[in-house]
């Protein structure tokens, strides 16, 4: 019999969990490591917005090149009714017709929508009200936040006319280095006055001023003679920042999907995201400013300037992304190509002799001094 006492064996007691150091140790490294890693998702992240912004430009582009095969002209940016006797600027103006966007839909896969336009009844016509409101996913860059965001009319005293539920747009047509206004005119003298409103004066006329597509008219391919790779015929434009705010309506003439006055040259809407003061003249900025805030407008780089006595002119839209330093454009030979912000815009048409810019000289058509590959 073994009289020695079973033997006891003492086995450390395992730990129950971390400490509060120990937690506060890890947490740390997780938010370090976080910290570290969200500017390159956020950056990967809008590389793919880029690049479907660029893939959507593309896109429309090509349409907009398919209709000039087809009809042998460019679809003008804007129509109205002429012989209504008022201008498409002024905010008692509902008689709108198609638009750049409107013409090509059975050039974009989109001819249902075209069907469904009850033409020559105006786009402003409640039984347009489906088609307009129409989410084009082609027309968006997903880069910007604001462009599922309709326009209503009815939320801006000065819009009140143009009705509700008008679907967002990304990218405008290359119209004119001029106001787009018969009244509005500065004259420089020499016949250069800053308006482009209408095919038979002012400064759609000008060599020197005229883009691709204008106001109740258009180029023929021929006519850009500073060369198809040369020449923007697309560029990219920003939503309106509320609902009332007609920036980015694709279905709408004017200011609201097409470039003017967007130039150094003769705008003070100064080159690609422009910081100045007054940049967009639209209808009802007035009404914008006040429900969204001047420095909130300010920092976004998206002030507006609204015309004095009521007219409501919407005469001018300048290019502008939420890309950082730069937008992309589409030229007439349909390549897309990336403009930084820093893109030389000193231009002045007071000068001896008159000084373009590379900016301007990549939306004139036919002023004789196209832009180098180097401008891009």
């Amino acid at each position: 019999m073994n009289s020695n006492p079973p033997s006891t064996t003492h086995h450390p007691k395992s730990p129950h969990g971390f400490t509060l150091v120990e937690l506060l140790v890890v947490i740390t490294i997780i938010g370090i490591l976080i910290a570290l890693l969200l500017p390159a998702v956020q950056a990967a992240r809008e590389a793919a917005r880029r690049l479907q912004c660029m893939n959507n430009l593309k896109q429309v582009g090509l349409a907009v090149l398919n209709y000039e095969e087809t009809h042998g002209v460019f679809p003008p940016s804007s129509t109205w009714d002429v012989a209504a006797g008022v201008d498409i600027q002024q905010g008692n103006n509902s008689r709108l017709g198609p638009n750049w966007v409107v013409l090509v839909l059975p050039h974009l896969e989109q001819q249902a929508v075209y069907d469904a336009f009850r033409l020559p009844r105006y786009i402003t016509d409640p039984a347009n009200a489906a088609p307009r409101g129409t989410i084009l996913s082609v027309m968006l860059c997903p880069s910007d936040p604001n462009n599922r965001t309709p326009f209503n009319g009815s939320t801006n005293g000065g819009t009140s006319h143009l009705g509700d539920g008008w679907a967002r747009g990304n990218y405008a047509a290359n119209a004119s280095l001029a106001q787009m206004s018969n009244i509005f005119c500065i004259d420089y003298g020499g016949g250069m006055l800053n308006c482009g409103a209408y095919a038979t004066s002012y400064g759609w006329k000008s060599d020197r001023l005229r883009g691709v597509m204008g106001a109740n008219a258009a180029l023929r391919m021929p006519e850009i003679r500073d060369g198809t790779s040369n020449t923007i015929l697309l560029g990219e434009i920003r939503a309106g920042l509320y609902t009332g705010d007609q920036r980015g309506t694709w279905a709408m003439s004017g200011g609201a999907s097409s470039l003017w006055a967007h130039g150094s040259y003769m705008g003070d809407g100064n080159g690609p995201n422009s910081p100045y003061l007054g940049g967009d003249n639209i209808t009802g900025c007035n009404a914008v400013t006040a429900a969204v805030g001047y420095d909130t407008m300010v920092s976004e780089r998206m002030t507006c300037y609204e015309m004095p006595g009521g007219t409501g002119w919407n005469n001018q839209q300048s290019a502008r992304s939420m890309h950082q330093n730069g937008v992309h454009v589409c030229l007439c030979d349909g390549s897309v190509q990336w403009i930084s912000d820093f893109i030389d815009t000193v231009g002045n048409i007071t000068a001896t002799p008159p000084v373009f810019s590379v900016w301007d000289r990549l939306n004139l058509s036919a002023d004789g001094a196209p832009a180098s590959a180097s401008a891009f």
